[in-house]
């Protein structure tokens, strides 16, 4: 099985290297690490450049200027599948995901689960470090996004997840709309409406200990207006052709 592991960074100079360690050390066969690094000024990518000299299977996508979390794995995603890889994780560079959850995520898909979850919101699954700011934004997310979208995945908003190829591929990942952290969300909604196994297994998130956190006030506020759009998205496909018309049909046809 061919695992590659997307990780968007920007001023991760605190994190990246002990992060790149501990997922060597896990010692997984076929593991490649692609780092998607927006031109961080703090010297992020140096040090990844740095420890591709120790790790042959570690790669680096140097972008031009700060143009999103979304975007960013979009391309970690393009390039993984141009590289065949099998599955792809997307996962946070600031330890809020804990390395060690990987081979369990693993043995999911190998048990048949197209996508795989570390959430916070099933049973043994908790936040550690929020505000009770950031608790009621994420809580309000999840509740519009089942009433107006029916979306089942407990956490829509966690960004650690393990795709299979055929998912990432089916759902076209280049047709993502979202470029911030909407772009979970986003995924999630249409890995849903293709109809694909998700599994979500517990995880305890840590809150980084380093660095500044990148999910801004404007970013949540994105959060909500992408639900508004999807669900604008679906009523004007299902009204197009009310006898043709399918919500899978909106892989399709969501230009």
């Amino acid at each position: 099985m061919k695992l590659f592991i997307s990780i968007a960074t920007y001023n991760e100079s605190h994190n990246i290297e002990k992060l790149i360690r501990a997922l060597y050390s896990l010692n997984l066969p076929e593991l490649n690490v692609v780092i998607v690094d927006d031109n961080s000024p703090d010297g992020t990518s140096e040090i990844v450049v740095r420890l591709q000299s120790h790790f042959s299977s570690l790669h680096l996508i140097k972008r031009e200027r700060k143009s999103g979390y979304g975007g960013a794995h979009v391309e970690g995603f393009r390039y993984a599948l141009k590289k065949d890889a099998d599955v792809v994780i997307s996962m946070d560079a600031d330890f809020s995901h804990n390395p060690v959850k990987i081979p369990e995520m693993l043995e999911e898909v190998k048990q048949g689960f197209d996508v795989v979850v570390g959430s916070r919101r099933v049973e043994q699954g908790k936040v550690i470090g929020w505000s009770l700011w950031r608790k009621c934004c994420s809580k309000g997310a999840m509740m519009l996004s089942k009433a107006l979208l029916g979306i089942k995945t407990k956490d829509l908003t966690s960004g650690y997840r393990a795709y299979r190829r055929e998912v990432l591929e089916r759902i076209n990942v280049e047709k993502i709309l979202s470029n911030g952290y909407s772009f979970l969300e986003e995924m999630i909604y249409w890995v849903e409406t293709a109809g694909f196994k998700v599994k979500e297994i517990p995880i305890v998130f840590r809150d980084r200990q380093f660095g500044k956190s990148k999910l801004s006030k404007w970013e949540i506020l994105k959060f909500f207006v992408t639900i508004f759009k999807l669900k604008y998205l679906t009523i004007k496909l299902l009204h197009k052709e009310p006898k043709k018309a399918s919500k899978k049909a909106l892989l399709i046809d969501r230009d």
